[in-house]
């Protein structure tokens, strides 16, 4: 591995134990300016509308980006496949986790159209619906995303779609990336860091996973090489 492929932090900060103590929650809040943050109980009614307490049967996550090198929950399978009407895209600009207010990172996305391959992990443990809480104030902190229940297609031949939870992107949040040259992203990827570290840290792992995955993204490819230039 060269050296600009090495990220700063073997140990990522977000995690269960900062997520279980509200360490990211109150990290946000004390930055100020941020009123989309929701509040445990907004967390809690997110999910419940998606997913009751009285759920039964298996749950089963899409990750494309983090969550493929950083689940956080606990985690049984995994199934590599296709989600059909969203596309992986650098369009959630970050003020905090991997970004500052006055240089503003970049993290990955669901926005509208095309597909996209990834993988569905079937969430474990004693108790999966605590695991979905855990997995929602990783995603849904600041309202950023709309999670939804979506078909995926395994690579397996499998002809029965799977539903999966995703967090699709909310193109009404002011965080919102649209129409934005590679360059310009690939330049506040670069320079950008925030209390979970570099953002390039982010892109370099999502690039990584992707690759022992045997996924091609042309995109993530273009935006990676792009971003290594800065370096």
């Amino acid at each position: 591995m060269k050296d600009s492929d090495k990220t700063a932090s073997a140990s990522p900060f977000i995690n269960r134990d900062t997520l279980t103590n509200n360490l990211v929650q109150k990290m946000v809040l004390q930055r100020g300016g941020d009123h989309t943050v929701l509040s445990d109980e907004g967390l809690l009614a997110s999910r419940r509308a998606l997913i009751p307490d009285d759920y039964e049967g298996d749950i089963w996550v899409f990750g494309y980006g983090s969550l493929l090198w950083n689940p956080v929950i606990t985690i049984s399978d995994q199934i590599r496949g296709r989600i059909y009407g969203y596309h992986r895209q650098f369009c959630l600009k970050t003020e905090v986790g991997r970004g500052s207010p006055g240089n503003p990172g970049l993290v990955l996305g669901l926005d509208i159209g095309g597909s996209c391959v990834g993988v569905a992990m079937k969430v474990s443990g004693d108790a999966p619906i605590h695991e979905l809480d855990l997995l929602w104030r990783r995603e849904m902190l600041n309202s950023s995303y709309h999670p939804q229940l979506i078909n995926f297609h395994a690579d397996n031949g499998t002809d029965k779609a799977l539903k999966v939870v995703t967090f699709v992107m909310n193109r009404q949040h002011t965080s919102y990336l649209k129409d934005c040259s590679i360059e310009e992203k690939a330049r506040m990827i670069a320079s950008a860091t925030g209390f979970a570290g570099p953002c390039r840290d982010y892109l370099i792992e999502t690039h990584k996973a992707l690759m022992e995955l045997q996924i091609k993204d042309h995109y993530i490819e273009e935006i990676y090489h792009a971003v290594m230039s800065h370096s």
